[in-house]
């Protein structure tokens, strides 16, 4: 790997940066078009069949990621081991292929089954979304799954730079075959074939670009052995459940406020999720470049490095996202009521209480990466399962006497049980293994800033003092922090992060 870590981060963090604008501007461009070309029944039939088709991709999301991440791990540490399990992957991948196909063939004859994918409904219409979705999946199996893994070898390789540009080339391809087809007026059968096969041209290119990139892993499939292939897909289970039991939060939480607010209700909920879910993507941008470097630390022994690493990140990831979350909390209701058109009330107490919790989020965001990149799998598990129950659960309960106050209660409940686990899992197992430790006024500024700016929001959210007072307060406690955590890192750190905002601003 070339450069320093925080000049790599910075460069896969601005191609990441420019993916998340893209997303969020192909999806103001997509409805638009989408309804004038397609009209509004068939554009609703598209969404429910790429939901469908996203749904049972899904099914191999957490073999894709353990796979992914051990050949992170033993790329630093045993080639042989590493070209052993990206061959026999193909085991895991074949088996979840099968039940992929399984599922969407049987949407053809089974209504029940269509009904729980969402591709039910008029004769003609049913048949066709049934079709499309079969033709989807059978792109996906015989290229996304199995590449899906051999991307990940970017990542150990110090190619991430690329891998974001072709995570942003798929998007790219993904969308155009989507304006294609609405502008043509193509039905579900021939959208879902457009996009497949702008599935499988992507898919192929980076397989291309990759064999001669890394030629030193060709062939991909030498070696096959079904046992070490059963194995991980067996360890990955635990994985597969947390993503689905972070499913069942994110869209359970939906349906929960459908079911006791009625459908009215559920738009203030989601608007406002967007709108804070746009601190999050800060958070994952600045983070996810740093996953090869804290897994080869790991590997190589180096686990006391993770120290200044998290000390850095929360001097600076950390209080940009909290400097961002507390600056604009007074645009927020200007900017909503004009997004929305002032076709929906903004809930303040829920706003703030949906801050805070990304404000959570963010704090044991490395953290969480460190263990998620290191197959962690139980207590990744454990913090997923936190973060359901709380928030369906206090919800739930609380809903007769909050509302949908209740949700942002039990949210921020969960992210802040979520917050707790993971950093005395990652202080008290991981660098305790190594012998690495925190000082203890290491966790002083972040305390005090995300503390802070936590009592700021709870506090708005309960009109427990005046806003401006407490905006203050919270603004003046982030930017001691700020000076503190920054006055704490080590002198050629500083230096270091000095000069690459020298080359950044040049």
């Amino acid at each position: 790997m070339n450069g320093r870590i925080e000049h790599r981060a910075a460069r896969v963090s601005l191609v990441n940066g420019l993916s998340t604008v893209l997303t969020v501007a192909f999806q103001l461009i997509s409805v638009p078009v989408c309804l004038r070309y397609w009209g509004q029944r068939p554009y609703g039939s598209w969404l429910a069949l790429f939901s469908a088709f996203m749904l049972l991709r899904s099914l191999d999301a957490g073999f894709v990621a353990y796979v992914g991440n051990r050949l992170n791990y033993l790329y630093h540490q045993n080639t042989k081991a590493l070209r052993e399990h990206l061959a026999s992957a193909v085991v895991g991948i074949v088996i979840t292929s099968c039940l992929q196909l399984l599922l969407a063939a049987g949407t053809l004859a089974f209504e029940p089954l269509a009904a729980l994918l969402g591709v039910s409904g008029a004769a003609s219409d049913a048949l066709a979304s049934r079709v499309g979705l079969l033709l989807l999946i059978i792109s996906w199996v015989l290229t996304g799954s199995y590449l899906g893994i051999v991307h990940r070898l970017l990542v150990p390789a110090g190619m991430m730079y690329q891998a974001a540009w072709w995570a942003m080339g798929f998007q790219v391809a993904q969308f155009a075959a989507i304006m294609i087809a609405a502008m043509l007026g193509l039905d579900m059968v021939q959208t879902s074939l457009l996009f497949a096969i702008a599935q499988l041209g992507i898919y192929l290119a980076s397989a291309i670009y990759i064999r001669r990139k890394l030629p030193r892993f060709e062939p991909w499939l030498q070696g096959i052995r079904l046992r070490t292939g059963l194995s991980d897909l067996g360890q990955s289970v635990m994985m597969t459940g947390s993503n689905l039991v972070q499913q069942a939060a994110t869209n359970g939480a939906v349906l929960m406020v459908a079911a006791y607010a009625g459908p009215v209700a559920v738009p203030i909920f989601t608007t406002i999720r967007t709108l804070t879910n746009l601190w999050t993507s800060v958070t994952t941008v600045l983070t996810t470049p740093l996953l090869p470097e804290v897994v080869r630390i790991h590997a190589t022994g180096e686990t006391h490095k993770l120290v200044p690493i998290n000390q850095a990140f929360w001097v600076t990831v950390g209080s940009l996202v909290n400097w961002g979350a507390l600056l604009s909390y007074p645009l927020v209701p200007f900017l909503y009521q004009h997004w929305t058109g002032h076709a929906v009330n903004l809930n303040q107490p829920l706003l703030c209480l949906m801050l805070a919790a990304v404000v959570l989020t963010n704090t044991s965001a490395l953290m969480t990466l460190h263990l998620t990149g290191l197959n962690r799998l139980s207590i990744v598990l454990s913090v997923s399962l936190a973060r359901a129950v709380l928030c369906l659960g206090v919800g739930a309960v609380g809903y007769s006497r909050l509302g949908l106050v209740s949700f942002g209660i039990g949210i921020l409940a969960g992210e802040l049980a979520a917050a707790l686990l993971t950093g005395w899992y990652f202080v008290g197992r991981e660098l305790a293994r190594s012998g690495a430790t925190f000082k203890v006024a290491a966790f002083g500024p972040v305390l005090l800033s995300t503390g802070t700016t936590l009592l700021f929001l709870t506090g708005a959210a309960f009109s427990w003092w005046p806003s401006p007072g407490g905006w203050l307060m919270a603004l003046a406690g982030v930017c001691l922090a700020t000076v503190w955590g920054w006055r704490l890192l080590d002198a050629v750190l500083r230096t270091r992060f000095l000069e690459l905002a020298g080359k950044l601003w040049r």
